[in-house]
C-alpha cells in the first residue's frame, strides 16, 4: 500500500466536505472507518468469499438472473480478479457486470472512461475489464477514493505507478497513468479532456442538485457519452430532493430510456428475502456528441 497515495488524498478530506449532501455527512463522519477496505460505509459492500456467502449469493443471482449470467465474458473476467482475492461477488457486482455487458454492446470502445461515484471499486473493475485499453478516471468524496484504492491493493488490480491522485487546480494529468483518482471538489480538472464515456450508478440520487448539475457541465464540455442510473426520485435525510427526469439533460439524444431491469428488486437475510427499492430505478445513455 502506498502511503503517499493515501495521504495526499487524506489532505483534500476538509476541502471535500463542502460537496456533502446530508446523506454523505451521514455516512462520511469523523467516527467512518474508511481505511477499511471491507467496510460498509453506504457505497458498497466488501464480502470475503466463503463456501457460505458463494452458496447463498449463487443461489439468490441464479434465482434473479438465470444460469446465462454466470457464462457471460464480463461476469468471468470478474470472476477471475475476485476469486484471486477471494472476494464475493454480490448483487450490486453482478449489476455492474449487466451494465458493462450493455454499454460493450452499445458504443465503441471509449479510450477514456470518467466513474462518477464509484463504490468499492465496481465501475472502475468493469471498465478496466469490458475496456482494457482505456485510462480511467474516478472522481468521488476523498474518503471513498481512499477506500476505493485500498479495495484495488487487496486484489492486486493495479500497481500505484499506475495510479496518479489530483491533489491541487494546478496538476496536470498524467499521460502514462491508467488510472487517475480526483476528490470531487476539483472536479473542473476534468472540463474539456476529450472524455468518451461518463458512468454514473446510483450515486446522482445521493448527491446535492447543484453537484448534479456541475457534473453535467462536465460531461457537455466532453462532448461525451454518459450512461446514468438512479432513483427516479429519491429524498434525502437533510431534505434534498433528486429527481431524475430533473437533471439538466439538455438536448442530449437518448440511445436507450427506460427502467433498468436489473435493479428494481434486491435480496437480504431477512424475510421476505427479497424486495423492492423505495423507488423506481431508471437508467440512460445520453449522447452529447456533436
Amino acid at each position: 500500500m502506498s502511503n503517499e497515495i493515501v495521504n495526499k488524498l487524506k489532505k483534500t478530506i476538509e476541502k471535500d466536505s463542502i460537496n456533502k449532501s446530508s446523506y454523505w455527512k451521514k455516512y462520511l463522519n469523523s467516527n467512518t472507518d474508511y481505511m477499511n477496505a471491507e467496510s460498509d460505509l453506504g457505497f458498497g459492500a466488501y464480502y470475503k468469499k466463503t463456501l457460505y456467502t458463494f452458496v447463498i449469493h449463487f443461489l439468490f443471482l441464479r434465482y434473479f438472473f438465470g444460469q446465462a449470467l454466470f457464462q457471460s465474458i464480463i461476469f468471468k473476467k470478474y470472476k477471475l480478479l475476485f476469486d484471486k482475492s477471494k472476494r464475493q461477488i454480490d448483487l450490486n457486482t453482478v449489476r455492474h457486470i449487466l451494465t458493462f455487458d450493455l454499454l460493450k454492446k452499445r458504443i465503441k470502445a471509449p479510450s477514456k472512461i470518467c466513474i462518477i461515484g464509484d463504490g468499492k471499486c465496481h465501475s472502475v473493475i468493469g471498465s478496466i475489464v469490458t475496456f482494457p485499453d482505456a485510462k480511467i478516471f474516478s472522481i468521488n468524496l476523498s474518503e471513498t477514493l481512499i477506500n476505493d484504492y485500498l479495495v484495488l491493493r487487496i486484489m492486486g488490480i493495479l500497481d500505484d505507478a499506475e495510479i496518479q491522485v489530483i491533489g491541487s487546480e494546478d496538476d496536470e494529468i498524467l499521460k502514462n497513468k491508467k488510472l487517475i483518482l480526483i476528490p470531487s471538489h476539483l472536479k473542473k480538472n476534468l472540463l474539456n479532456k476529450q472524455i468518451d464515456l461518463f458512468v454514473n450508478i446510483a450515486s446522482f440520487q445521493e448527491m446535492t442538485t447543484n453537484e448534479v448539475e456541475n457534473y453535467f457541465e462536465i460531461i457537455k464540455s466532453n462532448n461525451s457519452l454518459f450512461y446514468c442510473c438512479n432513483r427516479e426520485y429519491k429524498k434525502l435525510d437533510g431534505g434534498e430532493e433528486l429527481y431524475f427526469e430533473n437533471y439538466p439533460w439538455g438536448e442530449a439524444k437518448f440511445y436507450f430510456n427506460e427502467n433498468c431491469p436489473w435493479h428494481q428488486k434486491y435480496y437480504c437475510s431477512k424475510y421476505p428475502f427479497i424486495k423492492k427499492y423505495d423507488g423506481i430505478m431508471k437508467h440512460r445513455l445520453a449522447s452529447y456528441k456533436k
